[in-house]
């Protein structure tokens, strides 16, 4: 077992503003860094607890590889990975290989930031999943509050929420179970939402939500629903101690009454929490 933390879940976006705004008015997300590259140009947002979301944005470079995922997903904004903060990367990376999963995209040249990658077709998770072995923040690791970008949209003064919770689908709960568990360190949450939903812990972070959905029964309405991966996040005031394990019976009404956002290709879903107003 390797990972202590769901650290961050990362969004591709087309640009960062109108998903930035939206993080903004319905999570209190404020702007923590942003800094253009050529390859993608990510900038994270910190909610209640520090925990961020990234938006990531195509780089300036020709081949941007955020802008061949946007163009296979039709252009639309969709969830792109799962970071995961891992204490030991070489044992992390030793752990995937005895699992049967070769990591990709391996780079230890850094030893402020040393990361590997698991693909979702080697792990069947439907969404990239990447671990970090990093002491510092973002921050702090390019020098800088936003490395000189001040943030590109308006903010509200909304009290940052949590995120407790993060949901998706997946073609084979045994096969997640098994990466998750094994070779991410997950604790799996008793469940008694049926033998097709599972809830996975970390010592820090948000939740993992999983449910078993065979491809057909995706819903049509739903376009970020299409393929299997994350769909939606739950949001509780930062003072609430909502706790998955509590909720079992409200989950299915709660989860499918959230608002689906196009900025973001995702849906979420708020416990006890007004948004704020948009602007004109």
């Amino acid at each position: 077992m390797s990972a202590h933390e769901l650290d961050h879940l990362a969004i591709a976006v087309p640009a960062w503003s109108p998903a930035g705004a939206v993080l903004n008015r319905e999570l209190g997300a404020r702007w923590a860094s942003g800094f253009p590259m050529e390859d993608f140009s990510p900038c994270q947002l910190a909610v209640a607890e520090d925990m961020r979301l990234e938006l990531l944005e195509p780089g300036s470079g020709e081949h941007s590889f955020i802008q061949r995922f946007l163009s296979d997903n039709d252009g639309r904004p969709a969830p792109h990975h799962i970071t995961f903060k891992v204490h030991d990367i070489r044992a992390a990376i030793a752990g995937a290989c005895q699992a049967g999963i070769d990591p990709i995209l391996v780079n230890l040249e850094h030893p402020q930031w040393q990361e590997a990658f698991l693909h979702p077709k080697d792990t069947g998770l439907g969404f990239l999943a990447q671990m970090v072995q990093a002491p510092h923040s973002v921050e702090e690791l390019t020098g800088s509050v936003g490395n000189g970008l001040s943030c590109p949209w308006e903010q509200s003064d909304a009290a940052p929420l949590r995120l407790p919770l993060i949901h998706g689908t997946v073609d084979s709960l045994q096969q997640a179970r098994h990466v998750l568990c094994d070779v991410l360190g997950a604790r799996e949450i008793d469940a008694e939402a049926g033998p097709l939903t599972a809830g996975f812990h970390w010592d820090e972070g948000a939740d993992l939500l999983l449910t078993e959905t065979p491809q057909g029964s995706i819903d049509a309405q739903n376009p970020s629903s299409r393929t299997h991966g994350i769909h939606g996040i739950l949001a509780v005031p930062a003072d609430v101690q909502w706790q998955l394990g509590d909720h079992w019976d409200e989950l299915d009404g709660l989860l499918a009454g959230g608002t689906l956002h196009p900025e973001l290709g995702l849906r979420i879903s708020s416990v006890g929490h007004v948004p704020a107003a948009a602007g004109p």
